[in-house]
Formats: structure tokens, sequence, C-alpha cells
């Protein structure tokens, strides 16, 4: 039975059992869900930057690099977006990927958006790391 499935079965169990245990055990299978969800989601990260970690590197040049901005409702944010070129084998690629596996919900520090754009100005020489299994699959850090 999926993750799906489970939470369908216990919202049906509880709404049968009537209110009480909907008013107790609702928000604790939801908090367990998402705590859940965002665990396996770290795992995932977390495999796919230890596998990056034996990727080959090859030369490459940053093509646009710049700071994007992001608002919602109240909330605003800014996240680097680093475009760049490479070839594997004679084949060009592009890709846009800082870091492998970066994390799920990133919360990034003041400044720290600037910082990376910094690092990675138009036109810089840069070692690309790609997966040798998909070579679209790169990323500038690992």
């Amino acid at each position: 039975m999926g993750l799906f499935e489970w939470i369908i079965a216990s919202l049906t169990l509880l709404l049968t059992m009537g209110g009480a245990a909907c008013t107790v055990i609702l928000p604790i299978l939801i908090l367990g869900g998402l705590g859940f969800f965002l665990y396996r989601r770290n795992q995932q990260s977390n495999a796919y930057r230890q596998s990056a970690q034996s990727w080959p590197g090859t030369s490459g040049t940053v093509l646009m690099s710049s700071v994007q901005s992001k608002r919602t409702g109240r909330s605003h944010s800014t996240y680097p977006v680093v475009v760049y070129q490479y070839q594997v084998n004679g084949r060009d690629y592009q890709g846009q990927t800082i870091k492998a596996g970066e994390q799920f919900l990133n919360v990034r520090v003041a400044g720290q958006t600037q910082a990376t754009v910094a690092r990675y100005p138009i036109g810089a020489k840069v070692t690309v790391y790609f997966n040798p299994q998909n070579p679209a699959e790169s990323a500038l850090e690992r």
C-alpha cells in the first residue's frame, strides 16, 4: 500500500470513528505524513548528491548568470540562475544545476544568492560535473 492509499484509508477510518478521534488523530496523521514526505525527499537528495561525487568533470562556459526574484503574497525571495554550456563525447549540452542534490525547500542566507552569481560570471570557464550514464545531467558543484 502506497502513502496516498494509506492516507485515504486512515481518513476513511477517522470519519467513521467520529469527532473526538478526528480532532486528535487527524492532525497527527497530517503532520506525520508531512514529516515522512520531507524525510524521503531529504534521503533522495542525499543519495543523489552522494552519487554525484564520482561524476567526471569537463570544461564548460557560463552563458548566463543572474539573480531572479519571486514574490508570493508578502513573501519575496531571490535565487541564482546560472546557465552553462559543456561538451561530452563531441556533443553539446546546457545545464543550470548549480549544486548536485540541492536541498528541497532550500533556505538561503542573505547575500548567498549574490555570492553564487558572483562566483559564476558570464563567460567564465568552469568545471562541469556530469553523469556518465546521462551526460545531460550535470552540476557545477558536487
